[in-house]
């Protein structure tokens, strides 16, 4: 049965990220807390609305952020949603640095290509990205070519 072999790769988080992502959380809370000290309890529930809204973009759509592999498939997870990947249809991952939205909390991101077109496309960050590399080309038939692995 698919899913009992995954093996997950935690997302590389690059060190100037994490001040970008601790600022939303950090600043709804301290607006919450200065209406408390200002006395403003009836502009609290727009505080804690805003807590909330922060809380569930980062539950539903960062955290966690990681990749697994199995015999027949890639699953890049990303809060609550999962995109399902048959290794079969991949056809190229090479590295980039691309800065363009993804689940993957480092530009040190690999372009997965498993289709074609622009949505069949998905660029990922595994923190050991020599293993994951190793296992994808070990698992999926594609072939390493220097820096890429493709699928001939």
């Amino acid at each position: 049965m698919p899913g009992e072999t995954m093996e997950w790769y935690r997302s590389k988080v690059d060190w100037w990220l994490v001040p970008l992502l601790c600022l939303p959380p950090v600043a709804s809370i301290a607006v919450c807390i200065n209406l408390v000290l200002e006395g403003k309890m009836s502009e609290l529930p727009w505080g804690i609305a805003a807590v909330l809204f922060v809380a569930g973009l980062y539950l539903g759509l960062v955290v966690p952020i990681k990749y697994g592999l199995d015999d027949s498939t890639l699953v890049v997870r990303f809060g609550v949603c999962r995109q399902r990947i048959a290794l079969e249809d991949i056809l190229e991952v090479r590295l980039t640095h691309n800065p363009l939205s993804s689940p993957a909390l480092s530009l040190d991101r690999l372009r997965v290509q498993f289709g074609s077109g622009p949505f069949k496309v998905v660029m990922i960050s595994p923190a050991d990205r020599d293993r994951f590399l190793d296992d994808l080309l070990e698992r999926s038939g594609l072939t390493r070519e220097g820096d890429r692995l493709v699928r001939i």
